[in-house]
């Protein structure tokens, strides 16, 4: 079908530009007869292996009929799954730029996404068994399938959003290992690092451009003209650039770093597991750390065609104002000093939306019942804006030695100190 004539029969003309790119090409490439991920048989198993609640999987089947008898419909829905899974060109922002259906679906507008995830079933299950991924490991990593579709109380189903993060299990890039989920990704981190060649020590350096402000966190806008920028010059010979320190801030003061004694071991394009921080339990500090332990292990173990050079992340868990904030035994605090930090444009609202769920509009009311809510709303109520610094994070498998704080009890090269 002509994207034309789908936009006006769906009502979604606004949607054009999000759904334009590849729409001849997934057309040309859609099968002629009924869409094996629309029939009956196919959702009703989907949704067991996925581990779908029972009235929403009940509803799954005739939402896939209704589709499958839409030609804009089915032209749509073949044509998400095509940029999705088939040739993958469609990004986080692209996903969640998706229309929603309510306008052609109403309440089965969040099953259409589901259905979309789910389309994948049968590649990912061929991933798993070609990399004999463990039974145990399928089974808690699909545990976010059904937290995500269960927290949508207000509609059966999912959103673009969730189709972002959620096609990811569906394409066999993520793994639950225990508390943490581990994703196949490259570093999109502004900094490059290095590892002497002798001590072993790490040092990062920021990547040319940055603009970081006196305290050696990345500006804000409001803050460029005020702050400092970060220069990175690489030669054969040696790297000259501005350090950031493993306690998550960069420092004005450029150094050299010759090749014959640091070498570069990671930078951005490189490839990473990002790690991934599932909510519903506390971050026990000893649970962590096996998490961790088991991806160096379970990857190259299970695919070792997907090599990768460290484990990263990026969040506000590793804002560092939270190790000022509550005490060196909290989990949050031990996890931070486990890992070489270092500054990502972070917001601190978004730390307070994702303890309390959104922002609080009267402080007084708020529950004040963790440490974390408790020292985030004795801000609010002073009108102080929530500090920011760090947000990522990275560590390698060479570094691994949890509960030593191996980054931060390095010896400080070139006089520079925290």
């Amino acid at each position: 079908m002509r994207l034309d004539d789908v936009l006006a029969g769906l009502g979604l003309t606004s949607a054009s530009a999000a759904l334009a790119p590849e729409w001849d090409l997934s057309q040309a490439a859609m099968p002629a007869g009924d869409l094996c991920f629309l029939a009956r048989d196919f959702v009703r198993a989907a949704c067991a292996e996925l581990g779908a609640p029972d009235h929403i999987a009940q509803a799954a089947a005739p939402a896939a009929e209704r589709i499958a008898a839409s030609g804009p419909l089915r032209a749509l829905i073949w044509h998400l799954h095509y940029r999705l899974y088939q040739t993958k060109t469609a990004g986080w922002d692209d996903i969640c730029g998706w229309p929603t259906l309510e306008a052609s679906l109403g309440a089965d507008a969040g099953l259409f996404y589901l259905l979309l995830v789910s389309s994948n079933l049968p590649a990912m299950k061929q991933v798993h068994r070609a990399h004999g991924v463990p039974e145990t490991v399928i089974r808690d990593t699909l545990r976010d399938f059904d937290f995500w579709v269960s927290t949508r109380a207000e509609a059966p189903g999912l959103t673009p959003t969730n189709v972002a993060w959620l096609s990811n299990h569906l394409s066999g890039d993520i793994y639950r290992l225990g508390r943490l989920q581990f994703q196949f990704a490259t570093c999109q981190y502004a900094l490059r690092v290095f590892r002497h060649r002798t001590s072993r020590a790490v040092l990062a350096l920021s990547a040319d451009g940055v603009r970081y402000n006196a305290g050696g966190q990345r500006c804000a806008s409001g803050e460029d003209q005020d702050g400092w920028a970060a220069r990175l010059t690489v030669t054969d010979e040696a790297a000259a650039g501005y350090p950031i320190l493993p306690v998550g801030k960069a420092v004005a003061r450029e150094i050299i770093l010759r090749t014959d004694e640091w070498q570069t071991v990671l930078t951005k394009g490189d490839a990473v597991l990002n790690i991934h921080i599932p909510g519903g339990a506390p971050l026990a500090h000893d649970l962590c750390g096996d998490s961790i332990r088991q991806a160096f292990d379970f990857f190259p173990r299970h695919f070792p065609e997907r090599p990768f050079v460290a484990l990263c992340c990026g969040s506000w868990i590793l804002n560092t104002w939270l190790q000022a904030a509550l005490p060196p035994t909290a989990n949050l605090v031990r996890f931070q000093r486990e890992f070489y930090l270092f500054p990502i444009p972070l917001s601190g609202e978004w730390m307070v939306r994702q303890a309390f769920g959104s922002v609080p509009k009267d402080p007084s009311q708020a529950p004040r019942d963790t440490q974390l809510r408790r020292a985030l709303l004795d801000l609010l109520t002073s009108g102080q804006p929530v500090p920011t610094g760090g947000g990522g994070c990275f560590i390698f498998a060479e570094d691994f030695r949890w509960g030593e704080q191996v980054y931060l009890s390095q010896q400080p090269p070139f006089g520079l100190s925290s």
